[in-house]
C-alpha cells in the first residue's frame, strides 16, 4: 500500500477526531441562552395581554368548540388533532416522562393531560410578526405544581435549571428546556403555578447580569406573576382585569381577544372597542360581547343607519367601524399631497365625521371591498378639489383622474375615477387594470377599487337598487352583517384564483375534497346581523352582543 493513501486516512482520522471534541464545545458556545433578552427586547407587559383564555379544562377546549353549530360544520377533527399532537406538546410530555424515568420519580402516566384537565388561566401576546406567539399560564390545585415540587430537588439537570427566586422571594424559578430551542420559565407557591413560554418575558438578557449573578428581572412582570401566585383561583387576576372582567364563572371556556390584536394595528378604526369576547360551553350554548370604552369612543360611532341604508343590499360580510377621524388626519400628507401641509380648515380627517363601514361583496373581489363614511357638511368646490388630489395621490402614479359633477347640495353627485395598472385587474395580462372610483353624494362618501360596486351604491342613493337597510329592523344598532351563501362564493372564487388547477395541482385537489364541501356546508347558513345590545356608557363596560337572522333580498 502506498503512502499516500495511509497519509490521508491519517489527515481524515485527525479532522473527525476534532470535530468530536470541539462539537460539544461550539454546542454550548452558539446554543442561545434560555435568557437571551430577545422576547423582552418586544417590551411585553404581562399586565396587559393581547388575548385571554380562560377555561374549567384546558383539555376540553377545542372538542367543546367543535359543539358550537357554526364551528362544527366549518371545522373538522382535525382541529382537535392538532391541538392533541402539537409538536411542542409532545417535546413537553417526552421531557417530563424523561425526567421522571431516570430519576424515578412517580408522575402521572398522562401527565399532561392531568395539568390540562384544570381551570386555567392562558393570557397570549403578539410576537414581532403580529401573531399570538407568547404566553402565560396560571393554573390552581394543579398537577404541574405537583410536580414542579418533585422537579426542585433535582436541578441542575440537563434539561432543567435554576435561575433562582421571584424578586421578593415568592418562588423559585425554574428554566425547562423541551424540544429544539423552547423552554419554559416555571414559578410555584403552594398550589399555585405560573409557567411563561419563554424566560426573557421576566428575565433580562444576560449580558445585562454579572458574573455568577442572577438575571435581572424586569420589576413589572414580577409584580404581575407575585399576584399570580398569591391569588385564590376565584378572584379576579391581573390579566383578567385588563379586560374588566369579573371573576370566572367556573363553567365552559371564554375567548378575549383585544383591540391590539384583532384590528391588526389599525386601532384607528375601532377605538372604543376595547375587546371582543366569545364563550361557550360543554353544551354547544355561546355568546358574544363586545368591551365599550365610552371616553375613546367618537360621538355616535356604534350607530351606522345612515350608513347602512346607502350600501348595496347582497353583502358577503360588513362591518361598522368608529372611525377615530382626528387620527387619520396626517395621512393625506403621508400619501404625498403637499397641499394638505397647511390647511387652515384642518386636516382630511376634520372633514368626516361618525362611523364608517366596510362591505365585502360575493360578485368582487376580496381585496376590493366598498366603504361608506359620512361627511360634515356638503361637498362645495374646495372639498372637491381636495378630493381629486387626495384620490390621485392614493392611487398612484400614472393616469389620469377623471372627475364628473352632477347638480348640487344634498341631492349632488359626484364622481371621481381612474384607471390604474395591476395585476389584479381585468383584461389581458399585459393590459390588466383596476378602475378605483370614489364618489359622494350629499354628505356620503364611498369608494372601492371595484367602480362596478361604487355605481351600485350611487344607484342606491338614486332609488334604483335596494339597500342593506331594507332588511335591518333595527339599523342604528347593528354592528355587522354577515351573509353566509355569498360569503362561500367569495371565499371559493379567491381559492380557485389563487391555485389554478394547471400550476397547483396538488393544492387545489386538496381545497376541492377538503375546504370546499366546508364552504358548501357555510352556504346553507341564514344570513345573520350582530346586534349590540346597549348604549356606551362613560367608562370600560361589557355590552352584550345578539346574533339575529336577517333575510337579505335574493
Amino acid at each position: 500500500m502506498s503512502a499516500a493513501p495511509k497519509k490521508s486516512r491519517r489527515w481524515m482520522l485527525l479532522l473527525l477526531a476534532a470535530i468530536l471534541v470541539l462539537a460539544p464545545g461550539a454546542y454550548f458556545l452558539l446554543k442561545p441562552s434560555p435568557f437571551d433578552g430577545k422576547v423582552n427586547a418586544l417590551g411585553l407587559d404581562l399586565a396587559q395581554p393581547d388575548a385571554l383564555i380562560r377555561s374549567q379544562s384546558l383539555s376540553r377546549l377545542p372538542p367543546d368548540l367543535m359543539r358550537v353549530p357554526l364551528a362544527r360544520d366549518v371545522l373538522t377533527e382535525d382541529f382537535v388533532d392538532y391541538y392533541e399532537q402539537h409538536e411542542q406538546r409532545l417535546a413537553l410530555s417526552g421531557t417530563l416522562r424523561r425526567l421522571a424515568y431516570e430519576h424515578r420519580l412517580s408522575l402521572p402516566e398522562r401527565v399532561l393531560e392531568s395539568v390540562f384537565d384544570e381551570p386555567a388561566e392562558v393570557a397570549l401576546w403578539r410576537g414581532g410578526d403580529g401573531a399570538l406567539k407568547h404566553f402565560a399560564v396560571a393554573m390552581t390545585r394543579n398537577g404541574l405544581a405537583r410536580t414542579l415540587q418533585m422537579l426542585l430537588p433535582l436541578a441542575p439537570e440537563v434539561q432543567l435549571s435554576t435561575v433562582g427566586e421571584l424578586r421578593g422571594g415568592k418562588a423559585r424559578l425554574l428554566v425547562l428546556e423541551y424540544g429544539y430551542g423552547h423552554r419554559l420559565l416555571l414559578a410555584a407557591r403552594g398550589d399555585r403555578v405560573v409557567a411563561l413560554s419563554d424566560p426573557g418575558m421576566l428575565l433580562q438578557s444576560a449580558e445585562d447580569a454579572a458574573e455568577g449573578e442572577e438575571p435581572v428581572q424586569d420589576g413589572a412582570a414580577a409584580a404581575v406573576i407575585a399576584r399570580l401566585l398569591d391569588m385564590d383561583a376565584d378572584e379576579v387576576s391581573p390579566f383578567a382585569e385588563h379586560f374588566a372582567l369579573a371573576a370566572p364563572s367556573g363553567k365552559g371556556h371564554q375567548l378575549v381577544v383585544g383591540a391590539s390584536f384583532y384590528a391588526m394595528g389599525y386601532q384607528a378604526f375601532a377605538p372604543g372597542v376595547a375587546a371582543l369576547d366569545f364563550s361557550f360551553d360543554d353544551q354547544g350554548g355561546w355568546r358574544t360581547a363586545m368591551l365599550v370604552d365610552g371616553a375613546a369612543l367618537p360621538a355616535g360611532g356604534l350607530d351606522g343607519s345612515a350608513l347602512w341604508s346607502a350600501l348595496p343590499h347582497g353583502a358577503s360580510l360588513c362591518a361598522l367601524a368608529p372611525v377615530a377621524w382626528d387620527r387619520l388626519s396626517p395621512l393625506a400628507e403621508k400619501l404625498g399631497v403637499p397641499a394638505e401641509k397647511n390647511k387652515a380648515a384642518g386636516g382630511l380627517g376634520d372633514l368626516f365625521t361618525g362611523p364608517a363601514t366596510v362591505c365585502w361583496y360575493g360578485d368582487s373581489r376580496l381585496y376590493t371591498p366598498l366603504f361608506a363614511a359620512t361627511l360634515k357638511a356638503d361637498v362645495d368646490a374646495a372639498t372637491a378639489a381636495r378630493f381629486t388630489t387626495v384620490f390621485g395621490a392614493a392611487t398612484g402614479i400614472g393616469g389620469e383622474v377623471e372627475a364628473e359633477a352632477e347638480g348640487s347640495g344634498a341631492d349632488g353627485l359626484r364622481l371621481w375615477r381612474k384607471q390604474v395598472p395591476s395585476v389584479f385587474g381585468s383584461g389581458p395580462a399585459e393590459e390588466r387594470q383596476m378602475v378605483p372610483s370614489l364618489a359622494s353624494s350629499g354628505r356620503l362618501v364611498l369608494f372601492s377599487p371595484d367602480a362596478a360596486l361604487v355605481d351600485k351604491a350611487v344607484d342606491v342613493a338614486a332609488k334604483r337598487y335596494p339597500a342593506l337597510a331594507d332588511s335591518l329592523p333595527a339599523a342604528s344598532k347593528t354592528i355587522a352583517l354577515l351573509d353566509p351563501a355569498p360569503m362561500a362564493a367569495l371565499l371559493r372564487k379567491e381559492v380557485f384564483a389563487a391555485l389554478p388547477r394547471s400550476e397547483e395541482t396538488l393544492l387545489r385537489n386538496a381545497a376541492d375534497a377538503h375546504l370546499l364541501p366546508r364552504l358548501q356546508q357555510l352556504s346553507s347558513y341564514p344570513a345573520l346581523r350582530l346586534v349590540r345590545g346597549g348604549e356606551a356608557g362613560q367608562g370600560r363596560q361589557w355590552q352584550p352582543l345578539q346574533w339575529e337572522s336577517a333575510a337579505p333580498r335574493r
